[in-house]
């Protein structure tokens, strides 16, 4: 562990200086944003802008005006864009419905709430920090949106600086202006952004950018830093998958999606959910006054000398497992060649009996693993489960046999999560990159796909229909950030397969179900594949291996 993060400290160094992001002029840009005299001309511009909207700033708080404002998108709009960016009208269901607002005089941060900020906030109450931070963030990131935040740890900061988080609502109106634009600057895209082109990507360096820049968005009311920062946590909430979910507004640097930008734009996850693109900014009744709400001072912020010797360099190797043991069905997968990051695999994350729900998400099951090898037998009333994991050159095999307890025929059906959060390079939260197979042999971007439900970036199937008839397989795959490699979820045995992920995880679910005798049993694959190449060496692979 102590080598690893040495080495991500390092890999942090190198990609700060990779990137340039440090510029002497940037980090000028946002000092002399944040001058008494400039915050007084970015008021002026607003004013001129948007009349009806901000006409004072304090302490760090823009005033936006009272205002009767329209929200949200019709299900006319969501396909319009749809067509335009090449998705499935559904992927747009966390936009807000279209209706008309009527919103009181309230205030709303300028900027994301920083690092420093957060950092005072942290050592004021001994709250947990953001997981990345480590030992201290650079010292250069201080003035950079906090990341790694969850709604709770959102709402936690706002009550303890005597402000509150936005509504989905109020922070359109500030952005947007009540413009019927896609977004904050007009239908154009990029606008007036100025987006990173990011090859490696590390979860321990957020790449974000000091605020004020200049280049992650400004709106007309003077708000500033909404597109290309932080994903911002709002007030919103709704019941989900059985706990309580919150929504997130704007894009995160992160993101590269055109349709993540859009002022209507919304992104639903649980309320404990963080990831190094989460963040947040606050808002105040327009009635109160604005708190001085004070930054930690930046040289009690460490930087980055010292902390961990150069890595060595890529290493070669297939998969490694790891399981988690105890009634843990865990498995962490680490592939050298691809990285140090690793994956995660819930194996099963559910299983179906007959049609019924024999083990969930929540469960601590009866099982134990054996002392010698990755297996485990898990035992329930009616059948038991024997898994075994192995390790290949470039994939991992998962083999679950259901061994029938009745006289009766019976039907079984598990569903692996196969997680990519942990690994940056493969993490797809827009589903840009991630594919389905059809039943044509060609390949379907999963975004063209239909999104059912509500909260449609948590986990949620696809319509196998969409994929054509006579579907012989489940077949998922991702290619990285950087094209160079790509990976995969497969399953060919059993009859009504299915496919679902969870974009916000990232994980992959290739189900099927198998039919077991009675008094007898049945077993059945998933592969996962990690491969150095292209969705045409995977597909020729898949057919080798599964004689496709």
């Amino acid at each position: 562990m102590t080598e690893d993060r040495g080495q991500m400290a390092e890999d942090r160094r190198e990609a700060i200086e990779d990137r340039g992001q440090m510029t002497e002029d940037r980090r000028q840009r946002a000092d002399d944003s944040l001058r008494p005299g400039m915050a007084i001309v970015h008021v002026a511009v607003a004013i001129a802008l948007w009349a009806e909207g901000a006409t004072k700033e304090q302490h760090g708080m823009v005033l936006i005006s009272e205002a009767d404002v329209v929200v949200g998108t019709t299900l006319e709009e969501r396909a319009r864009v749809a067509e335009r960016f090449e998705c499935h009208p559904t992927w747009l269901n966390d936009d807000l419905p279209a209706r008309r607002a009527k919103l009181a005089a309230f205030w709303l941060d300028r900027f994301p709430v920083t690092n420093a900020q957060y950092l005072a906030f942290v050592k004021a109450t001994a709250h947990p920090q953001p997981g990345w931070w480590g030992k201290g963030f650079p010292a250069q990131y201080a003035n950079h949106p906090v990341a790694g935040v969850s709604g709770k740890d959102a709402a936690a900061y706002a009550k303890w600086a005597g402000k509150r988080l936005p509504t989905a609502e109020e922070w359109e109106a500030a952005i947007g202006g009540g413009k019927p634009t896609l977004f904050a600057w007009g239908d154009e895209w990029p606008g007036p952004l100025k987006l990173p082109r990011l090859g490696r990507v590390f979860w321990e360096l957020p790449a974000t950018r000091p605020v004020g820049s200049g280049e992650c968005g400004r709106a007309a009311s003077g708000v500033e830093d909404f597109a290309g920062q932080v994903l911002e946590w709002v007030a919103d909430v709704r019941p989900h998958h059985g706990v309580q979910f919150q929504l997130m507004k704007g894009a995160s640097w992160f993101h590269e999606d055109p349709v993540s930008f859009r002022t209507a734009s919304g992104w639903w996850a649980y309320e404990g959910w963080r990831a190094a693109f989460s963040g947040f900014r606050c808002a105040l009744d327009g009635g109160l006054t604005p708190p001085d709400v004070k930054a930690e001072a930046f040289s009690s912020v460490p930087g980055l000398a010292g902390l961990g010797p150069r890595p060595a360099a890529a290493a070669e190797g297939g998969p490694q497992l790891t399981p988690a043991g105890g009634t843990s069905r865990q498995v962490t997968i680490r592939v050298p060649a691809l990285g140090r990051e690793a994956f995660a695999l819930s194996a099963p994350e559910t299983i179906i009996w007959n049609g019924q729900g024999a083990l969930s998400w929540r469960d601590a099951p009866d099982m134990a693993w054996a002392k010698d090898r990755p297996s485990y037998e898990m035992r329930f009333k009616e059948f038991r489960l024997n898994a075994e994991f192995s390790a290949g050159e470039d994939r991992v095999d998962q083999l679950f046999t259901a061994t029938n307890l009745t006289d009766k025929p019976a039907t079984f059906r598990t569903s692996s999560c196969f997680n990519l959060q942990g690994h940056p390079m493969f993490y797809d939260l827009e589903q840009r990159r991630t594919w389905a197979l059809g039943a044509d042999g060609k390949w379907v971007p999963m975004r063209r796909l239909s999104r059912g439900g509500q909260c449609v970036r948590w986990i949620t199937g696809a319509d196998m229909r969409e994929l054509g008839a006579g579907l012989r397989w489940a077949l998922l795959a991702v290619v990285s950030r950087d094209g160079q490699a790509v990976i995969a979820s497969a399953r060919c045995d059993g009859r009504d397969f299915s496919l679902a992920t969870n974009t916000l995880f990232t994980c992959l679910h290739t189900d099927s179900t198998v039919d077991v005798p009675p008094n007898g049993k049945a077993t059945t694959r998933q592969r996962l594949y990690f491969l150095k190449g292209t969705l045409d060496g995977l597909l020729r692979r898949f057919r080798e291996d599964f004689r496709q």
